[in-house]
C-alpha cells in the first residue's frame, strides 16, 4: 500500500535510531544531529554505488551482453541513474524531516556542481568495479564488505573534528569522505570544505585516467567474462 515510501520510510528509520543513540552519547539535541546523520546517509549511498552496487551490473546482466551488442556504459548508466532517483526520492523525506524538527534550511548553490562530480566519479569508478566484477567473481563479495567498512571509517555519523591525532587520515586520505560532504554541507545549507572537494576532484581525475586506460583496453572482453 505504501510503495516506494518504504524506502524512504527505511531512511527515516534508521536515521531516527542513529540521532537518538549518537545524541545521547555525544550530548547534542536531535535538532542538530538529526539532519546531519540523515543527510550523511543518503549521500553515502551515492558514492558507495561503486562498492555496494557497480560490480554486480554486468553479471546481472549477462544473458542481454551475451545477446545484444549495447554499449557496456548503457549498462551503468541505468544502474547509477536508478541509484540517483531513489536519492532525489529520499530527499522528498529528508526536507519533511528537517521541517518536523525545525531545521529547514535553503540548499547551497554548491550543490548543483556537486551532484554531477558525484555522478561522473560513479560512473568512472563503478564501471571499473563492475569490470573486476565480472572478470574476478570474489570482488562481487569482497567491494560490499569492503563499503560496510568505509560506511564505519567515514564521517557519516560522527563528526569529523572529534577525530584527532593519526585517524584523521581517514578524512584526508578518504575520498569517499570528500564525495559524502560536497553534496551533504549544500543540503545542509552550508558550503563544502576545501579538503572535500580536493578529495573529489581528484578522484575523479584518477578515475577518469584509469578508466581510459583499463576499460578502453578490456572492454572487448567483457562479453567473455560474463
Amino acid at each position: 500500500m505504501l510503495g516506494s515510501l518504504w524506502i524512504a520510510g527505511g531512511v527515516v528509520a534508521t536515521s531516527l535510531a542513529l540521532a537518538i543513540m549518537i545524541g545521547g552519547i555525544q550530548g547534542q539535541l536531535i535538532q542538530s544531529v538529526l539532519p546531519y546523520i540523515m543527510a550523511g546517509l543518503l549521500c553515502f549511498s551515492l558514492s558507495s554505488y561503486v562498492l555496494n552496487e557497480a560490480p554486480e551490473v554486468y553479471m546481472s546482466a549477462a544473458s542481454i551482453i551475451k545477446n545484444h551488442a549495447h554499449p557496456y556504459s548503457y549498462y551503468s548508466f541505468e544502474s547509477l541513474s536508478r541509484t540517483f532517483f531513489i536519492f532525489f526520492h529520499n530527499l522528498v523525506a529528508f526536507y519533511l524531516m528537517l521541517a518536523l524538527v525545525g531545521s529547514l534550511a535553503i540548499p547551497h548553490w554548491s550543490i548543483l556542481i556537486a551532484i554531477p562530480v558525484v555522478y561522473a566519479n560513479s560512473f568512472l569508478w563503478g564501471s571499473l568495479a563492475a569490470m573486476l566484477g565480472a572478470r574476478f567473481r570474489d570482488m562481487r563479495f569482497l567491494l560490499p564488505f569492503v563499503g560496510q567498512m568505509l560506511f564505519f571509517l567515514t564521517p557519516v555519523f560522527w563528526i569529523p573534528t572529534n577525530m584527532g591525532g593519526w585517524r584523521t587520515a581517514l578524512l584526508h586520505f578518504n575520498p569517499f569522505y570528500g564525495l559524502l560532504e560536497i553534496v551533504r554541507s549544500p543540503l545542509l545549507g552550508e558550503a563544502p570544505p576545501a579538503v572535500a572537494w580536493n578529495l573529489s576532484l581528484i578522484s575523479l581525475s584518477l578515475g577518469l585516467v584509469f578508466w581510459l586506460i583499463f576499460f578502453g583496453a578490456f572492454r572487448r572482453k567483457i562479453a567473455f567474462w560474463v
